[in-house]
């Protein structure tokens, strides 16, 4: 698809887990540091649990996230989020043996806060969650519309069915836009380069070349970033480039700089909508061809 045809607009937010002790617990950049790293680095804005440091970001938007197990802790964190102006809300629901009654009365209770609130809500697909893998996010899916009559937003998490699956490579976007309700759900999107054994992958080597399983996702990144723009919608995609740091430690010790590889996951998911999910170009230090 010509990337004229894509009229929404493509909003990437950094995660503070990328910075999180970053570049490492003695040395950690101080939060003035970190907003002003996100906005030169040409993020939407900044994704994050609600901390009273967002409250001199600037002008980077706010996408909250939370975890929440109980019915009365729905308020307070939805409250929080909305006073620091966040647009919308990323809620891990629940835990991996939550029972699915449970798990529906507590997304309810989101439901009908969140809209107390004008405040946009998705459930994250996520691991030792309720929603760790499709069949349980589904069931509570179409539990949730039985009992409601509303489709229950998504925030899409591939990295972690994709583990659960130990998908090969060719198989990321056939499978993973299955089911298809899934899909059609989802509000928003956290795309961390992943395969079916890790959820998060090194992003360039130590020569600043793609590393080859990176290459691998970029494919299912564009599959998606095509679905996605070539929907009848104008609402913004929303996005984290959400490569994790440490606390809890997603990266390997053997993997490069977490931020670096940051930056490039955003440059290469720009480069994709505005191709219209076709491959990118090389990053500017790739010699060799894109796989």
């Amino acid at each position: 698809m010509p990337p004229d045809t894509i009229a929404r607009p493509l909003w990437v937010f950094a995660s503070l887990w990328s910075l999180r002790r970053y570049p490492n617990a003695k040395r950690e950049w101080s939060w003035r540091r970190k907003f002003t790293a996100i906005a030169d680095g040409g993020f939407a804005g900044v994704f994050s649990p609600p901390l009273p440091a967002l409250a001199n970001r600037g002008d980077l938007r706010y996408l909250a996230v939370t975890s929440l197990g109980r019915p009365a802790e729905v308020k307070p964190a939805l409250r929080a989020a909305v006073a620091l102006g966040a647009l919308a809300i990323d809620v891990q629901l629940g835990d991996f043996d939550t029972p699915l009654p449970q798990a529906v009365a507590l997304a309810r209770r989101i439901h009908d806060v969140a809209g107390e609130f004008s405040l946009p809500y998705a459930i994250e697909t996520h691991r030792d969650t309720f929603t760790e893998t499709p069949e349980a996010t589904l069931a509570l899916c179409r539990r949730f519309q039985a009992e409601t009559g509303a489709i229950l937003p998504l925030c899409l998490d591939h990295s972690h069915f994709a583990v659960v699956r130990h998908l090969a490579p060719e198989a990321f976007w056939t499978r993973l836009r299955e089911p298809a309700a899934l899909l059609a759900a989802a509000t928003q999107f956290h795309l961390r380069p992943f395969n079916g054994h890790h959820c998060q992958l090194p992003v360039l080597d130590r020569r600043g070349r793609r590393t080859p399983e990176y290459r691998e996702w970029l494919a299912y990144a564009g599959a998606l970033l095509d679905h996605l723009g070539a929907l009848p919608r104008r609402d913004p995609v929303l996005a984290v480039a959400e490569l994790g740091h440490a606390a809890p430690a997603y990266r390997l010790s053997s993997f490069g700089d977490t931020w670096t590889d940051t930056l490039a996951v955003h440059r290469d998911l720009r480069a994709l909508w505005r191709r219209g999910g076709r491959a990118v170009k090389n990053h500017p230090t790739d010699e060799d061809d894109p796989a």
